[in-house]
């Protein structure tokens, strides 16, 4: 059993293209919402609708405010020439913060989008 060396080529990509962070930042986070979307609706349709639409409201809460504060985070860091190793671990960092938060204020979160939503309809 040998230890796999791909990380560091994925490092060392990273540290020689750093707009790769803001590429993923600006266009990775909502294809990876749209991807994850399918398992969503077929864990919903076998039957673990309460489950799977519990987990989404994680996941997309926990995405969406990576990709809007994340994409900002990335073009200042790249603009003020941030190694490209660093913005993967801010990235990486702020996605595990916006989880645990997502994660420990659940209740509350889904009670102001609820009330957001009855503001709304007419």
């Amino acid at each position: 059993m040998e230890f796999s060396f791909k990380l560091y080529d994925f490092l060392q990509m990273l540290e020689e293209n750093p707009q790769y962070m803001v590429i993923w930042g600006a266009f990775g986070v909502p294809a990876l919402m749209l991807v994850l979307a399918l398992p969503f609706v077929i864990m919903s349709k076998i039957g673990f609708k309460k489950a799977s639409q519990a987990i989404a409201n994680v996941v997309y809460l926990t995405l969406f405010a990576t990709w809007i504060l994340g994409f900002i985070t990335m073009l200042i860091m790249m603009f003020t020439e941030v190694s490209g190793i660093r913005m993967f671990m801010v990235w990486s960092l702020m996605f595990i913060t916006y989880l645990a938060f997502v994660l420990f204020n659940y209740n509350g979160l889904m009670k102001g989008v609820g009330n957001l939503s009855k503001k709304k309809a007419p």
